[in-house]
């Protein structure tokens, strides 16, 4: 009996500091968990209450409709917030949208609605309209025999390029406008059309809004493509009288090398388009098809940071920068 006494005696201060050591350990552990759910509750209310201060990073990608928008207001906003680091990136409507749905990008940017399909595969996304913009249809500024173009002569050009494998047709000429599409010959000029490459916000205006085109797009088509606004626009740019080229791209991308054609007899000017954005059908508003919004996507409730960009992208704020690319904000015409 002795000797186990003497044993418990000697086990029993090592067994209390063992027990000692692991309550320690426990006990550090459950501060650090309150302590760290603390300092998350007070950094969410600086956040939101004290935006001003708070650093942070915002990476934006998508149309290159919005693109340009985009990086004006990013530097904008960086200017009023020195923490705060936002990065734009183009890629297409698509991919603004699939990238912000996979968590890739904070926010997607894209020239159209999200479709159906892509709210069933992300069906938290949330979309926020920051402006909007008008499709041109253009042509080299040198090109006196067309000055206009009818959505049947349009989609006859598209579909000459099926049955011709080829993105050069002949476009019939009536009165200065393209009214529809014959094999070269008299009465026909030979004209080079032009599609976007990837997933565009700004070719579905066209192929899916006006013109109702078979696939919502011209993948199908033998029109050359181009990755981009600043792509077409270039391709566009670079042709002449005898060399004729038509395309689409954003009216914020028409420069003194295109000459924007009248579409069914109506003018494509920026007046006219915001006209149409405000919803007015009449002789001075452009084409309702070819009117589209710039719009800003996020996946599920933004952080306090992303939201705050998005109110000033919203605000009268950001009409300088998002007039600067030749759109409209939100503020003039919602």
């Amino acid at each position: 009996m002795k000797f186990l006494n003497m044993n418990e005696n000697a086990v029993s201060p090592i067994v209390a500091t063992l027990v000692l050591i692991v309550v320690a350990v426990v006990g550090a552990i459950a501060v650090g968990v309150i302590m760290d759910g603390l300092s998350q509750d007070v950094g969410n209310q600086v956040d939101v209450n004290k935006i001003g201060g708070s650093s942070g990073e915002i990476l934006i990608a998508g149309s290159t409709t919005v693109q340009p928008a985009s990086e004006l207001l990013a530097k904008a906003y960086m200017a009023e917030h020195k923490g705060v680091k936002i990065t734009v990136q183009g890629g297409g409507s698509g991919t603004g949208v699939s990238s912000v749905g996979m968590g890739i990008v904070d926010i997607g940017s894209a020239s159209r609605a999200v479709k159906d399909a892509e709210l069933g595969k992300y069906p938290d996304l949330q979309t926020y309209q920051i402006g909007g913009s008008g499709v041109a249809i253009v042509v080299p500024d040198d090109v006196d025999t067309i000055t206009g173009v009818t959505k049947e002569g349009l989609k006859a050009l598209y579909d000459q390029t099926i049955t011709d494998d080829s993105a050069t047709v002949g476009a019939v000429v009536t009165d200065g406008n393209i009214t529809g599409a014959a094999a070269a010959g008299a009465g026909t000029v030979n004209v080079t059309i032009y599609q976007r490459s990837e997933a565009s916000g700004t070719e579905e205006t066209v192929a899916k809004e006006y013109l109702k085109y078979p696939g919502d797009s011209f993948d199908n088509t033998g029109a050359e493509g181009v990755n981009g606004n600043a792509g077409v626009a270039a391709a566009i740019a670079d042709g002449d009288k005898d060399n004729i080229r038509l395309g689409f791209i954003d009216y914020g991308y028409v420069t003194s090398n295109h000459k924007a054609l009248d579409v069914d007899g109506k003018e494509c000017t920026k007046d006219s388009i915001l006209e149409s954005l405000k919803g007015n059908d009449n002789d001075d508003s452009y084409v309702s098809a070819l009117a589209r919004p710039l719009n800003y996507i996020v996946n599920g409730n933004p952080s306090a940071i992303v939201k705050d960009y998005i109110n000033f992208a919203q605000s009268p704020g950001a009409v300088d920068s998002i007039h600067e690319v030749g759109m409209f904000s939100i503020v003039e015409f919602a």
